[in-house]
């Protein structure tokens, strides 16, 4: 938590060092999907500030939360549902917080609409992760085993994130909108790994790689401060 309030001052004095034509600060939540591995909505929400650059281009950066609800199941033959001879099915929970620099564009002639980038580091806040794996194909006098193993340690505890998206400002009066966000991150890592090979966690059918992208549906509320 030290980590993330000391990026955060740097970013402020940053921006108050810095004059620019306008600032947008807003709030925002929401709830989205990963694209592979879901089971479960992933919960997000931030606040995001802004500041103008020069006529269509801005910069700042969002503080936000994002939850991962993810379901890996792998079994011999393709089967699924733990009806496989042999498998391993993993389900992981987590949330991280995140702190991310952002470039912005606005489009159109209003520039209603923004288009963003970002990249930042998270922080796991909370997380839970469990491994059923079992093995019934060697016959009963040859090592079939079948067990339940707490793997939540092998939650990575700081994940990089890459993410895009739009923003649609929908004008409520003078100085404020309500904002609609479809966004789009990736982690480039594994959200989930084990240390070593003679890890009871791992077996032929456990992931090497758990890496999740996520899309999100988010709804917010805007202050834009115009300069005098």
């Amino acid at each position: 938590m030290k980590r993330i309030t000391l990026v955060v001052f740097i970013c402020l004095l940053a921006i108050r060092g810095y004059a620019q034509p306008r600032t947008f600060i807003g709030i925002y939540g929401g709830g989205g999907l990963a694209l592979t591995n879901n089971y479960d909505v992933a919960i997000s929400g931030g606040l995001d500030f802004t500041r103008g650059i020069q006529n269509r281009l801005n910069w700042g950066f969002k503080l936000f939360y994002q939850q991962f609800g993810l379901g890996y199941d792998n079994e011999a033959y393709g089967a699924k549902d733990g009806v496989g001879n042999a498998g391993a099915i993993l389900n992981n929970k987590s949330s991280f917080v995140f702190i991310a620099p952002k470039l912005d564009v606005g489009i159109r002639r209003m520039q209603n609409v923004h288009f963003y980038v970002d990249a930042g580091v998270g922080f796991k806040m909370s997380g839970t992760e469990t491994l059923v794996k079992w093995d019934h194909s060697n016959g009963a006098n040859y090592g079939n085993y079948d067990s339940v193993v707490n793997t939540t340690p092998n939650i990575t505890s700081m994940l990089i994130r890459v993410g895009a998206g739009l923003v649609e400002y929908l004008y409520t009066s003078k100085h404020w909108r309500f904002t609609f966000t479809e966004d789009f991150g990736f982690i480039p890592q594994n959200l989930s790994s084990t240390a070593s090979y003679d890890n009871p966690s791992r077996t032929a059918y456990t992931p090497r790689s758990l890496a999740p992208e996520v899309f999100s549906i988010q709804i917010g509320l805007t202050h834009i401060h115009f300069p005098e």
